[in-house]
């Protein structure tokens, strides 16, 4: 009859490999994440991507990333990406993570980070095209201003005006005669265009003789004290349309939206404050905080998210 080898050697093998098989995992290093995307820089070995970039650029205020596009700052933000990489494998060697500040400090980060990510799904729920209509239709008195689109031509004589004047009358292209003639070089060189403007935006004399015109109408010599003026009137309406205002209109729904809704979460909530100073088994009164939209701001943001407001209308024409 065979015997069975003895167990106990065996279970003296075993024992260690469990043990090391059922350790738990290391923590996940904080900040890790997926470097998608086309590799734009190198920090110490790590890829910094487009991907990382895009992200950032994701978490902008509205309107921020066509700024930094108009005037051809974006690139800055693949350059604080990079400063942030630095930054942060920095922190990661001194294992500012493993401390109870750097924990602390994390943990905060991530419940902001939730918090703003609540908010933006929020907003962009509610704040959809019919959304934006409907608070241009309710609002229309704040968007009725009448405004003239027109060109003009700027002269120091008056008889050169009437010269112009009288070219533009026999046929002659008022945009080439504004490039060539005009004294005002901001507006020469886009042919004498002035763009949509509101009647106190200009002097006097020349708004008033634009805003008595009709369109199509060619008017001059206007004379200010900038010099006399032969204008265009391209265009003429009585509010300002939503397609310009819907940026302006999107960032005061932001606002309303966020509040709204933080007050019915409020609303729906129990929150109470204790009043001996916290201590276990204290007795407690209800309390009814005031939020701030901004404190839940997600990471990342810039000062004065929400972003200005749109640009004003050109200015009167300045010599």
């Amino acid at each position: 009859m065979l015997r069975s080898a003895p167990l106990i050697p065996m279970l003296s093998l075993l024992v260690p490999a469990l043990l090391v098989a059922c350790d738990p995992p290391p923590p996940p290093v904080p900040g890790t994440i997926e470097r998608t995307g086309e590799v734009v820089s190198v920090v110490n070995g790590q890829n910094v991507t487009q991907g990382m970039v895009d992200a950032t650029i994701a978490q902008l205020p509205p309107g921020t990333k066509d700024k930094l596009v108009a005037m051809g700052q974006i690139d800055q933000v693949k350059d604080q990406v990079v400063i942030g990489e630095v930054l942060y494998q920095e922190a990661l060697k001194e294992k500012l993570d493993q401390g109870p500040d750097g924990k602390l400090a994390l943990a905060m980060a991530e419940r902001n980070a939730l918090a703003g990510a609540l908010i933006e799904k929020i907003v962009k729920e509610r704040s959809d095209d019919a959304a934006v209509q409907k608070y241009y239709d309710d609002h229309a008195v704040q968007f009725k201003r009448p405004q003239v689109k027109a060109r003009h031509i700027l002269v120091k004589e008056k008889a050169d005006a009437d010269a112009i004047l009288a070219q533009i009358k026999g046929g002659a292209d008022f945009a080439k005669l504004a490039a060539d003639k005009s004294l005002d070089s901001g507006s020469a060189k886009q042919g004498g265009e002035l763009g949509w403007f509101e009647q106190s935006r200009m002097v006097k004399e020349f708004a008033d003789a634009a805003f008595a015109a009709k369109k199509g109408d060619t008017i001059g010599p206007i004379e200010t004290k900038f010099g006399f003026h032969i204008i265009e009137v391209e265009d003429t309406r009585d509010s300002k349309p939503l397609e310009e205002v819907k940026d302006q209109i999107k960032t005061q729904l932001r606002s309303e939206i966020i509040q709204a809704y933080i007050d019915e979460l409020k609303k729906g909530a129990t929150i109470t404050t204790p009043t001996t100073g916290g201590a276990p088994g204290a007795s407690v009164t209800e309390s009814k905080p005031t939020a701030s939209p901004g404190a839940m701001a997600s990471p990342g943001a810039t000062p004065g998210a929400g972003g200005p407001p749109p640009s004003a209308p050109p200015a009167a024409p300045a010599h």
